[in-house]
């Protein structure tokens, strides 16, 4: 049994259920990681095969269940249908399951799947594309600000504070990289994805959010040049650390945090 806002229920229909709405929100990451870039509408054209350009039907649509029924092909065309549609749609649809495990079925369970499934489109946009769009970042932010305001997702102050410090922080990183490398060493997206994370995790577990992305980047970087001399002098985006580090403080932030103070005797 889970508990819900409507009392006890099984496990597994509620999962099943947040797994097909996970995989909802999966189909329209899809949507996000392919026109933000090319910033054209989301709503306009609707969905169609890239190849015949023919709309698809609704029963053609069914996230991961129409790829798989119709064998990775468009019905019209018979043209190759990318295998990232069914794998974005099934992570998303585990993301929300994860979630709800994690967070329970109620607002802070919507709030962290639609984080991270919103998580996994900012790295492979910007993994492709060196950008972390706003229009993801912004309305993630609001649903963390929103969830503090009036739901039990974190104290508000807290999440005001901690969406400042975010924003702040990067900023600064940001004015101070391109006067010291005279270039952007750091994207507005950066910024905003700062106050995102702040909006769920607290000042302090953004200001451990950031030290994690940086450990995790440097430790990329020297495993990189310690099998690869070649790569010296390449850059990564920044954002996909910065996701990991988010989730990675979701879950054992906190919980480092006061082991941190109470090894310290604070």
């Amino acid at each position: 049994m889970i508990s819900t806002p409507w009392g006890d229920l099984p496990a597994i229909p509620v999962y099943l259920v947040v797994a097909f709405l996970g995989a909802s929100f999966g189909s329209l990451a899809n949507v996000l990681i392919y026109r933000l870039p090319a910033e054209v509408s989301l709503l306009r054209p609707p969905s169609r095969c890239p190849q015949c350009e023919k709309p698809i039907s609704w029963y053609d649509n069914i996230p991961v269940l129409s790829w798989l029924i119709l064998g990775g092909k468009c019905r019209s065309c018979k043209a190759s249908i990318a295998l990232q549609y069914p794998l974005i749609e099934a992570s998303s649809g585990v993301l929300a399951c994860v979630a709800v495990w994690k967070w329970g079925v109620g607002y802070s369970g919507m709030a962290h799947g639609l984080l991270l499934i919103g998580l996994l489109a900012l790295v492979i946009i910007d993994l492709r594309h060196w950008l972390l769009p706003f229009a993801i970042t912004i309305p993630l932010t609001a649903i963390g600000l929103l969830g503090a305001a009036f739901f039990d997702l974190r104290p508000l102050g807290s999440a005001l504070i901690g969406a400042g410090v975010g924003f702040g922080v990067f900023l600064l990183l940001l004015v101070v990289g391109k006067w010291v490398f005279k270039k952007e060493a750091m994207g507005g997206g950066d910024v905003v994805f700062g106050a995102m994370a702040g909006s769920f995790l607290g000042w302090l577990q953004t200001l451990l959010m950031i030290f994690v992305a940086s450990g995790l980047g440097t430790l990329l970087a020297l495993i990189l040049l310690t099998l690869r001399k070649d790569v010296a002098g390449r850059s990564v985006p920044f954002g996909p650390f910065l996701a990991v580090a988010l989730v990675i403080c979701l879950i054992w932030g906190q919980s480092f945090i006061d082991w941190y103070f109470h090894t310290l005797g604070l």
